[in-house]
């Protein structure tokens, strides 16, 4: 026979070979790969939400208590836990501030911060830092790589 083509079991062999070596990119890819960009974008939001909240109300004593031995922050208001973030085992979180480990905002318009800072977060395996730094004078939050 003086065919021109491939038969079945060439292109299923070929098939396999090509998803075995699929199979073995995929598992290359880091999982965690835009972790440390999400939780530096969830650290701006909720910094942004306390400051806005002080902001607000006069009365309101939104803050951020950041917790760097279990790894961890909690959103405070007045002494009720209104959010909890936790960071995988594999990420350090730090805060420049090491007196107060607290973020908090003034009650007037301004909303300037009370404990301004730098909050870091260290990839344990990469040895990465992403930055996030809470301006004194105006609160802005700036995020650093």
């Amino acid at each position: 026979m003086d065919s021109k083509g491939f038969t079945l079991i060439e292109l299923v062999v070929t098939i396999s070979i090509l998803c075995i070596l699929l199979a073995l990119a995929v598992l290359v890819i880091d999982r965690d790969m835009f972790y440390m960009e999400k939780m530096a974008d969830e650290f701006v939001m909720d910094a942004r939400y306390v400051q806005m909240q002080c902001m607000k109300n006069a009365s309101d004593a939104h803050k951020i208590i950041i917790d760097i031995d279990n790894g961890c922050y909690y959103i405070y208001n007045s002494t009720v836990v209104e959010k909890t973030v936790v960071f995988k085992s594999r990420y350090h979180i730090d805060y420049s501030n090491k007196n107060t480990k607290s973020i908090g905002f003034t009650f007037t318009f301004e909303g300037i911060p009370v404990n301004a800072g730098t909050f870091k977060i260290v990839d344990g395996r990469t040895n990465r830092i992403k930055e996030i730094s809470i301006v004194p004078a105006t609160g802005r939050t700036v995020i650093k790589e």
